[in-house]
C-alpha cells in the first residue's frame, strides 16, 4: 500500500509538471529553416532530430522499452526453470561464435561513436551487441550464461539509464532554460564529438537496448521448453 501511495504521488507530480510546461500560446515554429551543422554539428540529419530536436519522442521510446523488459523479468519469475539438458553444438558453431563476438563488439562501438556522422546510432548498436551475446549463448551451457548474467548486474544497471537521461534533461532546464537541450560543445562537423551530446546519448541508448535484449535472451534460455 505504501509503494502504491508513493507511486501515485510521484506520477501526480510528473503530470502537474507536464501541465505547467505546456505552451500557453501557439507559436510559429522557426525550426523549419534549421541549420543542423551550425546548431547541432551532426552530419547525420536523422541523428540530430532523434537526439536533439525530437528527443522527447526518443526518451519515451526508451521508457516503454525499459518498462517492457522489467515486466518480462518480473512475470518470467513465475515460470519454472527449464530442466533441459545441454546439447553440444556443432563444430561450425563452436568456431563461428567466438569469431562473431569480437566483430559485433567492434561494429557496435563504431556505430555508437559515428552514429551522428553516418547511418547508425544507439538503437541498432544495442541490437548488434545483443547479437554478439546471442552467438555465444548458442555454444554455452545455461549455467555459464546465468553466472555471467548475475555477475554483470546488467539487469540492475540498465534501470538507471533513464535516470541518467532525466538528470541530463534537468541540467538543461536548470542552467539553459530547456529540457533535453543539447548543451555540449558542438565542435567541428565531421569529428567524433561534433554532435554535442550525441555520443553520450547513443551510449545510453545502446546499453539500454543491449541490456534489455540480454535480459530477454537470458529469461527465454532459463525457461526454454515452457513457453
Amino acid at each position: 500500500m505504501k509503494k502504491l501511495v508513493i507511486s501515485i504521488i510521484i506520477l501526480s507530480q510528473l503530470f502537474i509538471i507536464m501541465i505547467l510546461e505546456m505552451p500557453k500560446d501557439i507559436i510559429k515554429n522557426n525550426n523549419y529553416n534549421i541549420n543542423i551543422l551550425k546548431e547541432n554539428g551532426s552530419l547525420n540529419m536523422v541523428s540530430a532530430i532523434v537526439l536533439d530536436y525530437r528527443f522527447y519522442d526518443t526518451f519515451f521510446e526508451i521508457l516503454v522499452f525499459t518498462v517492457t523488459i522489467i515486466g518480462i523479468s518480473y512475470f518470467m519469475k513465475f515460470f519454472q526453470t527449464s530442466k533441459y539438458e545441454f546439447t553440444e553444438p556443432s563444430i561450425i558453431l563452436k568456431v563461428f561464435a567466438p569469431v562473431m563476438f569480437p566483430i559485433t563488439l567492434l561494429l557496435g562501438f563504431y556505430n555508437i561513436l559515428t552514429g551522428h556522422l553516418y547511418p547508425g546510432g544507439g538503437f541498432n548498436s544495442g541490437i548488434i551487441f545483443g547479437t554478439g551475446v546471442l552467438s555465444l549463448a548458442i555454444i554455452k551451457k545455461y549455467e555459464e550464461i546465468e553466472e555471467v548474467f548475475e555477475k554483470s548486474k546488467i539487469e540492475e544497471i540498465k534501470v538507471f539509464i533513464p535516470m541518467l537521461i532525466i538528470i541530463y534533461a534537468l541540467i538543461g532546464k536548470i542552467f539553459f532554460g530547456e529540457y533535453f537541450i543539447n548543451f555540449f560543445p558542438k565542435l567541428t562537423p565531421g569529428s567524433i564529438f561534433s554532435g554535442g551530446s550525441a555520443v553520450m546519448l547513443n551510449s545510453f541508448i545502446a546499453f539500454e537496448v543491449f541490456g534489455g535484449s540480454w535480459t530477454i535472451l537470458y529469461q527465454f534460455i532459463k525457461h526454454r521448453g515452457l513457453l
